[in-house]
Formats: structure tokens, sequence, C-alpha cells
């Protein structure tokens, strides 16, 4: 060994870390007034932008002004929500600790990696992330450094080479000192590369795709309704009124300000249930997810592998068996297989044979060796792994498959003769809760696939016991096949979520939609991985896809309501103007209407709301088609109010225009409350926020129609109707709603809704 054989004392620990700082690399985090300032130059943004200038161009400062209000308000509104947003994500990844293999005070244990200091002696294994720059003192290790280099292939590292912070390792195992940590490492010396990057990607397909739709369909109505005016000798500033009134309606402003606030607040939900969120758009993923690929081993099972039955062949004896089965074992490595042997081992003797040089486990050999001298000075190489790849027949090792057990196989070579020592029958039992999970996962329309090692009679085995149908079983499989199962599914359209543990998973579960790394996983895992499970088993799984199917909903109410709004709009105007021979609501109002609407709908993200029993996906063709159809109704009744009251209240125009705006203010915040679900009753009550925001709204818009801000003030008895008006439209939409959702295919029983033509 080497001068660091002794590693560090804690004393030395403390001064060096109190010197040095700790082991990690601050993120970068740009100056909040450039973030703010960032918030102006995005999609949504520069439809504002382009509206004030069209205001601009045809002298129209006022409402160019309203407009540039709407702007800074939901630009401020989207920077305070990504910011607390921003700090929910900094709560959930400081609970993600990566740990390091240590010896201090002369014992073994484990660190955080933020707090190894120069010159300490870390032990590196299969599926480690190194933690620091360290120079190997022993053993040999083969390192993948594709997050420094991008090369993907592996590369060797032995003694006196060095290895470096964010590589892992993928085969072998070492010890080393640490010669550089932090920002002092390769890796922190590159740290631009480490900026968190908020993937919005969904967010933004979202807005886009309704933006588009919207825009269509308004496009559609704009030029018919101004074909007609032009005809009619209508002044040109009215069209220009219509066409900017239609432009504002189809943007959805506050949509990813309340997505970001949903999905993290979402994260903070599943943290208190033992799930980390590291990528907030796993969530939306998480919604739809339809098939589960998951591991045996320790997710199924309880990890709590023990020897239960030995077969020796003549001449070896059972002790034998398991004392060269115990030679190809490491202890340090803490693998649950070594562990089971090394404890069903008998006591050391004189007569085991000494290890010169262990081979550890390598996954696509599914074998571990090593190089003995046995006492009378004669060489062999033990190994130990999955029989069907020793290369020598086991007789019998059908009998243990059959019984749900792991067959290892044991053998010897000598002089280049292979032959085998016997069969070891290891028992995981089956969780307890295991049958009940895979059947609560079934009822939410999620397939789950088993993807086990094992071999077919095992994996058959253990399925049986806990309920998976034989066809959702993949046994005897690779690491890389794992990747290849999840392509093959994602190929089919299907929303895939993976589970994993070890080095080897982690290419499977950063292809896989949901990557899920279970409670004992690697850190290489947990990097590859958006959700970490802190317990065992598959509880948090269904955590995530409940809580994702909540946030689903929330972000459904929100864009239903606002597709209902825009068409409302667009009907009102359309069908006011036809009747008044004047459109029915200024720019100024239409202003005043969405920050009205978007300050109240932000408050959809707090929602209580019951997950869908089937998996979810964004289909804009069948949401705007169904809120299309429910716009109708509350565009027919705010019309109807309209000539209603002219009648027989006498309003003049811009009372009209008032009694619109009121009445739209209303009915979407009432849609908001009777739309929030896909049952015909409310199976959650809906969260006091939303109620006070909805309850605000109707209040601010009624505020202002009777003491006349922005527009007349109209008569009590007209405010009145109007809120009466306003919840019987709440209690019937709460009735049609249902047969709407369930024809256009989102009800909330469906779980493989049929395909429209002409829909998405």
């Amino acid at each position: 060994m080497t001068q660091w054989s002794a590693g560090l004392t804690t004393v030395e620990a403390q001064a060096r870390l109190a010197r040095d700082g700790p082991n990690e690399i601050a993120p970068i985090r740009s100056h909040p007034f450039l973030d703010l300032l960032r918030k102006f130059w995005a999609p949504i943004p520069w439809l504002l932008e382009a509206t004030i200038f069209l205001a601009l161009a045809t002298g129209r400062s006022k409402d160019a002004g309203a407009v540039a209000l709407l702007l800074f308000f939901n630009v401020l509104l989207a920077f305070a929500q990504e910011r607390r947003a921003q700090h929910a994500l900094d709560l959930l990844r400081a609970r993600i600790v990566v740990h390091a293999k240590a010896l201090r005070d002369g014992t073994w244990g484990r660190l955080a990696s933020r707090e190894l200091v120069v010159d300490d002696l870390v032990r590196l294994v299969v599926g480690d992330v190194v933690p620091a720059d360290m120079c190997i003192d022993e053993g040999e290790v083969q390192v993948d450094r594709s997050v420094l280099t991008g090369e993907s292939v592996p590369e060797e590292v032995v003694a006196t080479e060095c290895v470096y912070a964010g590589s892992t390792i993928t085969r072998g195992d070492a010890t080393g000192h640490v010669v550089a940590t932090g920002e002092r490492t390769k890796f922190g010396k590159t740290a631009g590369l480490m900026r968190d990057i908020q993937s919005i990607g969904s967010v933004q397909r979202l807005v886009l795709g309704i933006v588009r739709s919207l825009a269509i369909a308004g496009a559609i109505v704009v030029l018919g309704v101004s074909a007609f005016a032009l005809s009619q000798q209508i002044a040109r500033p009215e069209i220009v009124v219509f066409a900017f009134v239609v432009m504002l309606a189809a943007i959805p402003v506050a949509l990813p300000a309340a997505f970001t606030l949903a999905t993290a607040l979402g994260a903070l939900e599943l943290s208190r249930n033992g799930v980390l969120v590291t990528h907030l758009t796993a969530m939306e993923d998480a919604a739809s997810m339809d098939v589960l690929c998951c591991d045996k081993t320790g997710t199924l099972t309880l990890n709590a592998i023990r020897v239960d039955q030995t077969t020796p062949y003549a001449p070896h004896t059972r002790e034998e068996l398991l004392r060269f089965a115990a030679a190809t074992c490491d202890a340090a490595g803490q693998d649950p297989i070594d562990l089971a042997i090394l404890a069903a081992a008998p006591p050391h003797a004189a007569s085991d044979p000494q290890v010169e040089r262990l081979i550890p486990f390598d996954p696509q050999t599914k074998s571990a060796q090593a190089i003995v001298r046995f006492p009378d000075g004669t060489h062999a190489i033990l190994a130990k792994g999955a029989p069907s790849f020793l290369g020598v027949p086991f007789p019998s090792i059908d009998d243990l498959a059959a019984k749900g057990e792991r067959a290892i196989g044991v053998t010897i070579a000598r002089s280049a003769v292979t032959l085998a020592v016997g069969a070891i029958g290891l028992a995981d039992p089956p969780r307890p809760d295991a049958a009940q999970l895979v059947a609560a996962i079934a009822e939410r329309g999620v397939e789950l696939r088993m993807i086990t090692g094992d071999g077919p009679e095992t994996a058959l085995h253990v399925a049986a016991e806990i309920g998976i149908p034989s066809l959702s079983v993949d046994a005897s499989v690779f690491p890389d096949q794992k990747l290849q199962i999840v392509q093959r599914e994602q190929k089919k359209g299907r929303i895939v979520g993976m589970t994993g543990d070890g080095v080897n998973d982690a290419p499977s579960l950063r292809a896989a939609n949901v990557g899920i790394a279970v409670s004992n996983a690697t850190d290489v895992a947990k990097a590859a991985a958006s959700i970490i499970l802190t317990q065992p088993g598959l509880v948090g799984v269904l955590s995530a896809i409940d809580t994702s199917r909540k946030i689903y909903q929330r972000m459904l109410t929100y864009v239903v309501a606002k597709i209902v709004k825009y068409f409302e709009i667009v009907f009102v105007t359309s069908v006011g103007f036809f009747i008044f021979r004047h459109f029915v609501l200024s720019p100024t109002l239409m202003v005043a209407l969405l920050i009205l609407n978007d300050f109240a709908s932000l408050s959809i993200a707090t929602d209580r709301v019951a997950p869908s029993r089937g998996f979810d996906a964004w289909r804009i063709g069948r949401l705007i088609a169904a809120a299309a159809s429910l716009a109708l109704f509350t565009a027919a009744a705010i019309v109807t109010l309209t000539i209603f009251e002219r009648n027989t209240a006498h309003l003049d125009l811009a009372q009209l225009r008032g009694l619109t705006f009121f009445s739209m203010v209303g009915m979407g915040q009432i849609a908001l409350l009777a739309l929030r679900e896909r049952d015909a009753v409310f199976h959650e009550p809906p969260s006091r926020f939303l109620l006070g925001a909805v309850g605000f709204a109707i209040f601010a818009a009624a505020a202002m129609a009777f003491f006349g801000v922005l527009m007349p003030p109209l008569p009590p008895v007209v405010v009145g109707e109007s809120l009466a008006l306003i919840f019987i439209v709440g209690f019937i939409l709460l009735a049609i709603k249902l047969p709407i959702y369930h024809a256009f295919g989102f009800g909330r029983d469906a779980s493989v809704p049929s395909p429209l033509k002409g829909t998405s």
C-alpha cells in the first residue's frame, strides 16, 4: 500500500474541509434581473408584444397600454412562480445525496461525497460515480468518461493512473486517494456544463398546439365577420377592434406558469411519500405511462437473498461448494448474492483456497471469477454465476428454478479442464405487498412487465405468485437488452416507465419516458433517472402515477376552461355584432378579463382532484372540440342575457360591453368549478385557494360593473340578475359536461379512447 493506506483522521479531514470547502460544484445561477428580462423573450410574450405593436400602429395607444399591463402582469407572475418552483426543486435535490466509501480513523464507512477532502482514501466498485479526481493506488477498473469527453467507449484504468469526478465505474474495483475536489476537479473546471436547464419542451409544444389551433379557428371567424362588416360599411377601426380582441383571447398567457407551479407542487407532494422528482417533465409523462418495465429482485421481491438449497456434484461436498463459491465473493462490494453466500459458507479453515486475484462480477458474462492457490501449491480458477453461461452442464438445475429459486452454478478449472462443482439455490421471496401493488398498477390501466436476468422458470414462478401474466415476463435478459425492450415498446407508440438500480440500467432509465431509480439504486442509476424512490418496493410508483394524473387533471381543467373562454369570446363578439351591429367587448375590457381570469386560473394548481382510472394524454383536437361544444352553451347564455337586459333595462352600447365583460368573467370562473373534474359530482372538494380566487374574481368584476370601473355603472338589478344566471349556468355545466367529455373520449373512466377523425 501507499502513504494513504491508513486514510485520514476526522480531525485532519475537518481541517481540510474548512480550508478547501465542500466537494461540490455550486449550480450556476444567473442574476434574478436577467431571468426577469428573459421572460419577455418567449413565444407567448412575443404574441403580446406583437399585439402592442399592432395597437400602436393603428393609433390605439390606450389599448396598447392595457396589453402592456397584461404583459407585465403575466411576466411578473411567471417569474415569481418559476422561482418558487426552482426553490422547490432545490429542496428536493438537496435530499439526493451521493455517497462514497472512504477510510476515516482506520474504519471504512459511507460518507456524503461533499465531505471528501484531498488525500481521502476511497473505494470504487461497479456502479459508483467517481466522487472526486482520484489517483488509483490498487486495483483495476473500467471507466465510462462520456460525461467528460463525450466518448461512450469505456477505458481501462490501472494503478498510478487517474480517474476523474463524474465518471462511472462499469467494471472492476479499486482503491485510490483523492487529488482534487469540487471546482478544482476537471469536471468542476467545466462547470458551465452543469448549468441547470429546465426543459419545458412538452409545455411549449402544448402551448403552441393550443395557440395554433385557436388561431386557425379565430382567423376563419375574423375573416368571415370582417367580410360581412365591410359589406355593411362598418368602420374599419371597429373591425380592427374585433381582430384585436380575438388575437388576445387566443393567447394562453398563464399556461406555462400554471404548469410549472402545478408540477412543482406535485413534486413536493411526492417527496412526502418517498418519491424524489429530478425532472419536472417526468410528471407529465407519468400521467400518460401505459407500460412499466420492472426488475424482479429488490423491487418485486424482498432482496433478502439467502442460500436455501445446495446441490453438490460428486466428488465435491456441500462444504466445498460453499467454500469455492465464497472465494469468488467480495464483501466490500455489498452485493446481496455475495453476502448471502458468505453468510452460508463454513468458517474459515486452513484448507480454504487462497485468493490471488479476484475478477468481479461481469454483467456481460454473468459470472465472477477468482484465481486461487490451494494448500498443496496448485492453482485453479473458480467461477460463480448463471449456470447457462459457465460452459458446463448442471444436472437437476431446473428443479431449483421450478421452485422459484435463483440457481447459481459453481465451477473449477484446472489444466484447461472445467468441471461443475455444484449448484446453489437462492431464495428471494416476493414482497408481502407485491401482489397488491401489481393489482393496483393494473387497475390504473398500466401494464407491468417483469424484466429479469433470471431463467424463465424462476421468473414465471415468481410472476405467477404475484399476479403478473406470463406474456408480460421477459426472462434471461442481458443489461443491453433492457434498452431494446424499452425502445421496442416506444416504437409501438407507448409511454414507457422503467425501474432500475444498477449501472447497466442507466441507458434504459435514460431512454424511458419515465426512468425510475429504486431505493437501493447506484449513483449512476439515480443520475440517469427522472424519479428516485426512497422506500423499497413500488409504492412510490403508485404515488407518482396518481399525483401526475392529478396534475394532468388540474391542467386539463385550465386548458378546457381557457378554450371555452376563447370560443365564448369569439361566439359572443361575432353574434353580438350581427345583432347589435357593434362589437360588444373593447380591447381594454378584454385585457381586464384576461388578468382576472389568469389570476383565478393559477389557483387550479392547488386544487384537490381525483386521478383518472386510466392513463392520460394530451389530445388537443378532442379538447378543442369538447370545449367548443361547452362554449356554445355559455355563449348562448351571455348573448341571451345581453339581449334581455338591453330590452328591459335599456342599456346603451357602453353598458352592454360592461355587461358582457362581467358575465364573461363570471362564466369563466364558474366554469373552472364546474369543469374541474371529469365526473358528474365532486369527488374532492375544491381547494380553499381555488374557491377564494374564483370568489375574488367574480366579486371584483361585480364591483367594477356596479361602481363603473372601466365602464359605465350597471343598475344593481342587472348585476343581480347576471349573478343569478352565472350560477344557474354553473349547475347546467355540471349536468352537460359528462356526456360531452365521454363523447370526445376523455372521461375519467376511459383508458384508451377510440380515435376520432380529424383529431389528434
